[in-house]
C-alpha cells in the first residue's frame, strides 16, 4: 500500500509543488507573450471577416519555427533545476530509497510536461478572446485560410495546410499534437535529469540547448541531407503540420510510427540511465528558486 501511495500520489504532489513556482509562472507568461505575437494577424483577420476562430489552430501555431524554438527553450528553463535536489531530498531517499525517489522524479517530469502543454493550449485560447469559438469542425476561418491565399495577403504567420485539414479531424489533430508535445517535452526533461546526474547541470543545459536549436541549424545548413538529418533531431518532429507532408516528393519529417517509437525509446533510455546513476552518484543540494 505504501508503494502505491509513493508512485501514484507523491508524484502529483511533487509536480504540484513544481508547477506553483515563480519559474513556472514566468514560463506561462512568456508563452502568453509568444502567442500574442504570433496570433495578432489572425485576430485581425477574424475581426475583419466577422468569423471567430476555432481553438484548433494550436497545432499550426506550434509548428511555427520561432514559436517552436521558444516553446522548447522554456522547457529547458522549467527543468533547469535538474536533478531536483532540495534540502529534504536526502530524508526522502532514506525513507524510500534512491531508485524509488528517482522513479517519482521521472513521473513528476511526465506529469509536469503534460500540464505544461495543456496550459499552453489554454493560453492560446485566452489570447484569442473574444475572437474564439468552439466547434467540432475546423471552422470558417481555418478552412478559408487553407483554401485561399488570404493568409499571405493578411501576413498571417501560421500556414494552414488543406491536406492536413482534409485528412484529419480537429480532434485527431489535437490528440496527435498533445501526444507528440508531451513525449517531446518529457524527453527534454528526462534528458536533463539523466545528464545532470552523469555529467552535471551545465552539461545538461548545454546538450539540451543543442537539441532545441538543432532544427533551426538543420533548416539553414542541412541542404540535401535535411530529410535524413531530421531523423536525428527529435525537436524537429514537433512541427506537427509537417508530418506526412512532402517537399519535392521527399517527406519533410520521418513517419508518425517512427516518431512515436523513437520518443518512447528515448524516454526509456534516459529514465534507465538516470536510475542507474542514482544508485552511486554523490548528490548536492541546490535551492530551486
Amino acid at each position: 500500500m505504501s508503494d502505491i501511495w509513493l508512485f501514484l500520489y507523491y508524484p502529483f504532489m511533487e509536480a504540484k509543488r513544481k508547477l506553483f513556482t515563480t519559474r513556472y509562472l514566468a514560463v506561462i507568461i512568456l508563452i502568453g507573450f509568444m502567442c500574442i505575437l504570433n496570433t495578432v494577424t489572425l485576430r485581425r483577420f477574424s475581426y475583419l471577416t466577422g468569423y471567430s476562430v476555432t481553438p484548433w489552430f494550436f497545432p499550426f501555431l506550434v509548428s511555427l519555427y520561432f514559436y517552436n524554438l521558444i516553446y522548447f527553450a522554456l522547457y529547458i528553463y522549467f527543468f533547469s533545476d535538474a536533478p531536483f535536489i532540495q534540502g529534504n531530498t536526502m530524508y526522502q531517499m532514506i525513507r524510500c530509497g534512491r531508485v524509488k525517489w528517482g522513479v517519482v522524479q521521472i513521473e513528476k517530469i511526465l506529469i509536469s510536461s503534460f500540464v505544461y502543454n495543456i496550459q499552453s493550449f489554454l493560453v492560446s485560447i485566452v489570447v484569442m478572446l473574444p475572437y474564439i469559438c468552439l466547434d467540432s469542425g475546423w471552422g470558417n476561418v481555418i478552412y478559408t485560410l487553407s483554401r485561399t491565399n488570404a493568409g499571405k495577403e493578411y501576413h498571417i504567420s501560421m500556414g494552414f495546410s488543406y491536406d492536413i485539414i482534409g485528412q484529419k479531424s480537429p480532434l485527431q489533430m489535437m490528440i496527435l499534437t498533445m501526444l507528440i508535445l508531451w513525449l517531446a517535452g518529457s524527453c527534454v526533461g528526462l534528458l536533463m535529469f539523466a545528464l545532470s546526474l552523469w555529467f552535471g547541470r551545465m552539461t545538461a543545459l548545454f546538450i539540451s540547448s543543442i537539441w532545441v536549436i538543432l532544427p533551426i541549424m538543420l533548416d539553414n545548413y542541412g541542404g540535401v541531407w535535411l530529410p535524413l538529418a531530421t531523423h536525428f533531431s527529435p525537436i524537429s518532429w514537433t512541427r506537427i503540420s509537417e508530418i506526412g507532408q512532402f517537399r519535392y516528393g521527399i517527406p519533410r519529417l520521418p513517419s508518425l510510427k517512427f516518431i512515436l517509437s523513437a520518443y518512447i525509446i528515448l524516454c526509456v533510455i534516459f529514465s534507465l540511465a538516470a536510475l542507474f546513476k542514482l544508485r552511486t552518484v554523490d548528490l548536492k543540494w541546490s535551492n530551486e528558486e
